[in-house]
């Protein structure tokens, strides 16, 4: 690595105003890393760059500090960009990923899509173009903070909107051992919750915990599930300047097309529609429409 600095601070740009920003770089190929490094970051409000000759580096690196944006190769031994891209998706980092890659065949870009990659550059590599990704990334990065913020002022004065309230409310009359699930559900609705999950969860068969569910409630768990969803999406609706996409991602649903074909299914519009004159809706009247 000879005419490198050492493997922590590739350098740090001096800025006096802005959000502190810093860049990660993970190539193994020595020359295009220099090149990299000599582009002036400053100018598109960069302020510390850092290098990793490897996936494994750049793992370690974001595991020791907070990095905002990771600009990788998709081909790196040890780790490729990918996998690296897979352990910010899986630790739910707050790092954006841009991918380098000379490879454009459509298997590499769905995989990147699927692993929450911000963008990708194809290879041969042009400063300007490299520049003004990862400028547009930086703000794309900082809108969605600025969204995220938002969303979780207003759920701190609205004390999440006491989903679990609204859920015991709707079913009062099930059993202690339903409630158990019913709250599990109203405080993980936004993770990937299925119904293989509770039943390991509460050591039952799968069937079992869907017929308990149909007898207890009178809807099935997936209804139950969209419905806890639909709800908290609606309570975010009524906020200034919450993008669709964010109150997609923050409610459990992965694909903003499937959310809006939900919604319209339900109150027969568009997130977008709704938000134009949206109203609070409860629970039990979001399962009847379903």
């Amino acid at each position: 690595m000879s005419g490198e600095a050492p493997s922590t601070y590739a350098h740090r740009i001096c800025a006096e105003t802005g959000e502190k920003m810093k860049l990660l770089i993970a190539d193994d190929e020595i020359l295009i890393r220099k090149g990299l490094l000599s582009l002036p970051w400053d100018s598109i409000g960069i302020t510390e760059v850092y290098f990793a000759e490897n996936g494994l580096e750049a793992k370690n690196i974001l595991l020791q500090d907070h990095v905002d944006i990771l600009l990788s190769d998709i081909r790196m031994p040890g780790m490729t960009g990918l996998e690296v891209a897979s352990f910010v998706c899986q630790y739910s980092l707050d790092t954006a990923v841009i991918l380098l890659t000379g490879f454009s065949e459509f298997e590499y870009a769905r995989e990147a899509i699927k692993c929450s990659v911000y963008d990708y550059i194809l290879k041969p590599l042009r400063p300007k173009d490299i520049l003004a990704t990862v400028a547009r990334t930086r703000e794309r990065l900082e809108r969605q903070r600025y969204q995220n913020q938002v969303v979780r002022k207003h759920e701190e004065k609205m004390g999440i909107f006491d989903t679990l309230t609204q859920i015991q409310n709707c079913f009062e009359d099930c059993n202690p051992q339903v409630k158990e699930m019913l709250d599990y559900i109203g405080n993980n609705f936004d993770q990937d919750i299925t119904l293989n999950c509770l039943a390991e969860r509460y050591h039952f068969s799968v069937t079992y915990v869907s017929k308990l569910f149909k007898k207890e409630t009178g809807y099935a768990f997936s209804d139950i599930l969209t419905g806890i969803r639909l709800m908290n999406a609606v309570e975010m609706l009524l906020m200034d300047r919450v993008k669709i996409c964010i109150i997609c991602d923050k409610i459990g649903f992965k694909d903003q097309r499937y959310f809006s074909q939900v919604f319209r299914k339900v109150f027969g519009c568009t997130p977008g529609e709704y938000k134009k004159n949206p109203k609070r809706t409860k629970l039990k009247e979001i399962l009847e429409f379903m």
